[in-house]
């Protein structure tokens, strides 16, 4: 409760110094600065940013993704590359990202990466994304022919919040 406190009487300190300061300067400096005080995002995302890599494969199972204690990770964007080949058909892998809030159950989001040529087993996906986590697993599956090699690399970007 005092931290509350401090912080409200930290801002109306920082806020009175602007007051006092912009008035010196003139009216339209002054206006400038209360809305840069007023709009101030002392949460900034930016202070707290989160990227890794995790490598994923045919009978890995799911990896886990640290998440601190006391935060929650919020996934921006997502890019995933790797191979699928089959054995006699068509193979369409699958990247599952397992979620869990506030110790409820899963939720499971799906991204499909598509072949960059049907030559090649080079298989790409890069997807903006809103996906919250206090405790995430990434995984792959696949659907059709039986893979002969099944592995990706699955590049998270995003960024941390503090819980309560």
């Amino acid at each position: 409760m005092f931290a509350t406190w401090k912080k409200r009487l930290t801002a109306v300190g920082v806020m009175t110094g602007v007051l006092i300061l912009g008035s010196l300067s003139g009216p339209r400096h002054l206006m400038a600065q209360v809305r840069w005080a007023l709009v101030r995002d002392a949460d900034n995302a930016g202070r707290n940013a989160f990227h890794t890599t995790v490598q994923v494969g045919f009978g890995t199972g799911l990896v886990g993704v640290p998440v601190p204690a006391g935060k929650r990770l919020v996934i921006d964007y997502t890019s995933i590359h790797g191979n699928a080949v089959g054995n006699g058909g068509a193979i369409v892998p699958t990247i599952l990202y397992e979620s869990f809030l506030n110790g409820s159950g899963q939720v499971n989001y799906y991204i499909s990466p598509v072949q960059m040529d049907p030559t090649v087993d080079q298989w790409r996906a890069s997807e903006k994304v809103a996906i919250y986590a206090d405790s995430l697993s990434i995984g792959v599956g696949y659907a059709g022919a039986v893979p002969l090699t099944l592995s990706f690399a699955v590049d998270i970007s995003g960024h941390l919040i503090d819980m309560p």
